[in-house]
């Protein structure tokens, strides 16, 4: 293992990336906030069906989440907040048998516009996770030179390798030099990385 002081800053690093993708981070700063506002979320239910009262409905939804919603705080106009509402049904709604916003309609009609809400508010909160996700790999891992990427797959293999897959195993930390996202990916998601984090006061190195 390299110098003690390199060898804490590379430590340093991977607990920053793991707290900032932590499961229960992820849940309390961006699923949440939508949630919440998906409930507190108001509009006439007894107004009579109508394309035009379904427009307003997603638009002013959106209209709220892009307001008050986690790391966004935007204020969509009327005719923006309806174009990404639309935008966002294109993308829920997709390889339905019928076109996306005649399948989101047709949701509204036979169930509820609130599942329309719900389902727009799932892909708002993985959107919006991805988003996280690419921003703490990209400010405290892409900046990263060769050398530190293996510095830091081999603190990963040295303590997690008994978790991880026999082919990750048995690679040598210069062959995940370039794949290191993976890798974090991997300890992110073992059932025994959970475990350990839910311990308190252990320290992962």
């Amino acid at each position: 293992m390299r110098n003690s002081k390199k060898k804490k800053w590379a430590e340093a690093i991977i607990r920053e990336v793991f707290e900032l993708t932590d499961e229960d981070y992820l849940e309390r700063f961006i699923d949440e906030p939508v949630k919440t506002i998906l409930s507190d979320f108001e509009f006439d239910r007894n107004a009579p069906f109508s394309q035009s009262h379904f427009l307003y409905v997603i638009s002013d939804f959106i209209q709220k989440v892009y307001l008050k919603g986690p790391g966004i705080n935007q204020d969509l106009s009327q005719p923006r907040a309806c174009a990404e509402a639309l935008n966002i049904i294109e993308k829920v709604y997709r390889n339905q048998n019928v076109a996306a916003y005649d399948a989101a309609m047709a949701d509204t009609v036979y169930d509820d516009i609130s599942n329309v809400l719900a389902r727009m508010a799932g892909f708002i909160i993985t959107r919006n996770r991805k988003i996280h996700m690419d921003w703490v790999y990209r400010t405290r891992i892409d900046h990263l030179g060769w050398t530190d990427r293996c510095l830091i797959a081999e603190i990963l293999l040295n303590q997690w390798g008994p978790f991880l897959p026999p082919r990750i195993r048995s690679c040598a930390p210069a062959h995940l030099a370039d794949a290191i996202l993976q890798l974090l990916d991997l300890v992110r998601s073992s059932e025994t990385f959970v475990k350990k984090t839910m311990i308190s006061s252990t320290d992962f190195f």
